[in-house]
């Protein structure tokens, strides 16, 4: 929630209404009048019995704590401190800005320009441009914000009264309807007039000395004359507001020729009032009711704070959005922490996925899970450090034939029926001339050092020649080969062994 405060500027008055915004919701907390003596002394003291006011109502909002800050205060200097004039421009002059102002305006006003400060608003669409330019004598200008600022509230926008007064239109939809409107502020001896056409101020003045029932008639039927002479339509309903404003309704019926169900009390629109303000709270001080809703928007307004006058750098701006700030990058913090740790998770989640993929795949393929991605590459490129053995076999399928031929001496007639080589087991099958070179053969086999072990099997007599057929099963495996990693079979000259049946001879009849 934000806090606004408001502040209307009279010959006799410093009146506050401090405005709290909550979500679709515009509360009037209080509407706070003190009365100003004359002079820059006089102002500056009010303003600070305003301050002090404002005080009190903020640390009673939060008792036993630090008092609320404002989020923003803005002011209005009386309408009759400044000229305001309805001029166009073409939209290229226009963009020149504050030059194309003063020279418009030169002779339109009762004082040089070049001591003015100078503003306007654009009234409707369209090229010319039409305007409402205000200009005030910049001295005098300077004097309001020196006595308030020294007075302890330092306004962030200084408007000009009865401008300031249409902005209520935002908040108020019955004014914000296209026909001309009229607007009247009535209290200690003036009026601040105001005709709007579609929620702008299209025409606007202050006008004093309203002391009589013939004054009273007679501004209004001056302002409504002036209207007219701006060529503007006839006014189609009016609104009243003020302490003065029944003091008012007939000189605006018998000025507007209007029907007395269209001239009415302004309603407060969307602008509710908080307990502690009184049932006229509102219409006591529309035109701080008013600045005060300047903080909720920044559309185009007129702010006699230009040039010099303008607040000095963005620290004030800054120190009363400082929360806001603060909460909003508070925020962002918080969205970067939870979607970074959403990203962790996925991320964490896609890592135990692969690793579990990598346990399976190395369990498969090399006898052990491993999760190091670095380790199973090693693995698969062969330089793993773990295991430095040689895959090869120290003897295959062609060393068996080999040590078969070479081994088995000539003297011996030894044919070889068949040969079969699975993995770490040979079998043997041969036919010799006796018995006793049989006995030869399984010594000269057994001194192989591939062959730890060979067994002799069955003998038996073939028919026709009385020779010996014989089998033998060999223990193959080399001295430090591994025997937890199996051979594949193959076939006669396999790398890991194979089988051949044949006729052949070794030995003595190879």
């Amino acid at each position: 929630m934000a806090r606004y405060l408001g502040i209307e500027v009279t010959e006799s008055q410093l009146k506050g209404a401090v405005l709290k915004t909550a979500y679709k919701k515009l509360l009037l907390e209080t509407v706070f009048a003190v009365n100003r003596p004359p002079g820059p002394e006089g102002l500056q003291a009010a303003t600070r019995e305003l301050a002090s006011l404002v005080q009190g109502l903020l640390a009673s909002t939060t008792p036993g704590t630090q008092p609320a800050e404002l989020d923003g205060v803005y002011a209005s200097l009386p309408g009759h401190e400044a000229s305001i004039r309805a001029i166009s421009l073409p939209r290229a002059v226009w963009k020149r800005g504050e030059k194309a102002l003063l020279a418009e305006l030169e002779g339109a006003v009762p004082f040089d320009v070049d001591d003015a400060v100078v503003d306007a608003q654009v009234t409707a669409p369209g090229d010319p441009v039409p305007l409402l330019a205000v200009a005030a004598i910049r001295e005098r200008v300077k004097g309001y914000l020196d006595a308030m600022i020294l007075g302890g509230l330092e306004p962030r926008e200084l408007g000009v009264s009865p401008m300031a007064l249409g902005e209520l239109a935002a908040e108020i939809p019955e004014l914000a309807v296209p026909g001309p409107v009229l607007l009247v502020y009535a209290q200690d001896s003036r009026a601040e007039v105001a005709v709007l056409r579609s929620g702008v101020t299209v025409f606007a003045r202050t006008v004093t000395a309203l002391t009589t029932p013939a004054a009273r008639a007679r501004a209004m039927r001056q302002s409504v004359a002036a209207w007219a002479a701006a060529d503007g339509p006839p006014i189609e309903r009016a609104y009243l507001c003020g302490l003065e404003a029944q003091w008012t309704q007939q000189p605006v019926l018998e000025a507007t020729l209007l029907p007395t169900e269209l001239v009415m009390p302004l309603p407060s629109g969307a602008i509710q009032l908080g307990p502690s303000a009184g049932e006229y709270a509102f219409w006591e001080a529309p035109v701080a009711v008013a600045l005060a809703a300047r903080g909720l928007g920044r559309s185009k307004r007129v702010d006699l704070r230009k040039g010099a006058l303008a607040v000095s750098g963005g620290a004030q701006v800054l120190r009363e959005r400082a929360p806001y700030l603060a909460a909003a990058a508070l925020a962002m913090v918080g969205f970067w922490g939870a979607a970074t740790w959403a990203r962790y998770q996925g991320l964490a989640a896609e890592r135990n996925r692969l690793q579990e993929t990598l346990r399976t795949v190395t369990q498969e393929v090399y006898g052990e899970p491993v999760e190091d991605p670095t380790r199973a590459m090693a693995m698969a490129r062969g330089d793993s450090h773990r295991d430095d053995v040689d895959p090869m076999p120290g003897a295959d399928a062609f060393d068996v034939l080999g040590v078969l031929s070479q081994r088995i001496n000539d003297t011996v007639r030894h044919d070889v029926e068949q040969l079969d080589i699975r993995g770490e087991h040979v079998q043997l099958q041969g036919v010799v001339s006796t018995l006793s070179d049989r006995d030869k053969v399984v010594e000269w086999l057994s001194s192989y050092p591939c062959f730890p072990e060979v067994r002799p099997g069955r003998v038996t007599t073939t028919p026709g020649d009385n020779r010996q057929k014989y089998t033998l099963d060999i223990e193959f495996r080399c001295p430090g080969a591994r025997t937890e990693r199996p051979r594949t079979t193959g076939t006669g000259g396999g790398t890991t062994g194979g089988s051949s049946n044949q006729g052949g001879r070794s030995g003595g009849g190879a």
